[in-house]
């Protein structure tokens, strides 16, 4: 199925479903990549289930394709429709996206550290401020700032990512991106023997893990082309994406937690890069399939779209925070939804009304800067 076929039933099933987001089946995507967190995450303190420890990074890696592919799909629009890419907007958008649901979890982190309920330290509390903890070592009294991690490598790639797909263009930044899947296992390898104080944190580093969000960003450079939708028509197989489901949340772990190191950093996260991208594809370009319709259910939706706070506010109440499941698990959705209807609407809605005022003010500028301009003609 071309492109053009899979974008009409793309639209087709959005308008039967009522759906308004502009891809299908990616909230449902945000929604298993979190629950495969927070399964892990309930999991840390029983050695009998060390293996399913594993499947929260499996669940990361959802997170990230997901990312790539996003950032970069709605960067190209942009540029179809405008014609160029607007850093600034991109960066405005992200601002009030990103940040305000994170500093308040911190503040109430901060708040709870001061009242002596949770330790913490200095140094922890700042280098998450920064995004900057995975490139930072840590020891105790971590956990409720250790996820943080994957957040700084998701500031990171969004601070680099842009410019570069503005300077290089469309068909080098897809070189670059394949580029980096390519020679990532050499990079974290490369690392680890000549960067010995950075041993214990390859999979934490942006340009160790740079490759995941690649494989996302790639897919959507490649989105148009009929080579690759030549390849991708083969690829959209129930039994292949079966496989793919099975290997990420079952297959993956499982070698990770018997080899690790050996595995992921050689070939591991390419391999779970390349099926998670599989996975993507289909139920985005088969969103009336079975798993297409199951993950653009209203209320499987509904969490994807909390996916970004729950992700925040489920470290408080998994691994030592953790109580009877699943009210704890719970408690954690209770608090993603107050923080998306009181913290994240609000702050788009205050985006949208600034973007607008801006709107009419350059409008305003250029039609008095040609006014100018005529009259001192």
């Amino acid at each position: 199925m071309g492109e053009v076929e899979a974008q009409k039933r793309n639209s087709e099933w959005q308008i039967k479903r009522g759906q308004v987001r502009p891809i299908p089946s990616l909230d449902g995507l945000r929604a298993a990549s979190v629950a495969l967190v927070i399964l892990a995450h309930h999991t840390t303190n029983l050695p009998s289930l060390a293996a399913l420890d594993w499947v929260g990074y499996s669940g990361v890696d959802v997170f990230f394709v997901i990312s790539g592919f996003l950032i970069t799909y709605l960067l190209l629009k942009e540029n179809e429709a405008a014609g160029a890419i607007s850093l600034k907007n991109f960066y405005f958008r992200r601002f009030f996206r990103i940040f305000p649901p994170f500093y308040v979890y911190l503040a109430v982190i901060g708040i709870l550290w001061a009242t002596g309920v949770f330790p913490q330290t200095a140094r922890n509390f700042i280098s998450a401020a920064t995004y900057t903890w995975n490139y930072q070592h840590h020891s105790g009294d971590s956990w409720l700032l250790g996820h943080t991690w994957s957040l700084s490598i998701e500031e990171q790639f969004y601070l680099l990512w842009p410019p570069c797909l503005v300077l290089l263009g469309r068909k080098r930044s897809t070189y670059l991106a394949i580029g980096v899947i390519l020679f990532s296992p050499a990079t974290r390898g490369l690392t680890y023997f000549m960067a010995p104080s950075l041993r214990g944190a390859e999979g934490m580093m942006l340009h160790t893990r740079l490759d995941i969000l690649m494989f996302g960003c790639a897919m959507a450079l490649l989105w148009k082309d009929a080579h690759f939708n030549a390849f991708a028509d083969r690829l959209l197989h129930p039994g292949l994406f079966a496989f793919s489901v099975f290997y990420i949340v079952v297959l993956a772990p499982l070698l990770s937690s018997r080899f690790q190191a050996r595995y992921d950093w050689t070939v591991g996260y390419t391999i779970r890069g390349f099926l998670i991208s599989i996975v993507l594809l289909y139920v985005v370009r088969k969103p009336a399939s079975l798993p297409g319709r199951f993950l653009n259910l209203g209320p499987i939706a509904h969490v994807g779209v909390v996916s970004y706070s729950l992700y925040l506010w489920q470290q408080m109440f998994s691994g030592p925070n953790a109580f009877l499941f699943p009210l704890d698990a719970l408690a954690a959705l209770a608090c993603a939804e107050l923080s998306f209807w009181l913290i994240e609407r609000p702050s788009l809605r205050l985006r949208d009304s600034l973007a607008g005022r801006l709107r009419i003010a350059a409008a305003k500028s250029t039609i008095n800067s040609g006014a100018s301009a005529a009259v001192e003609r």
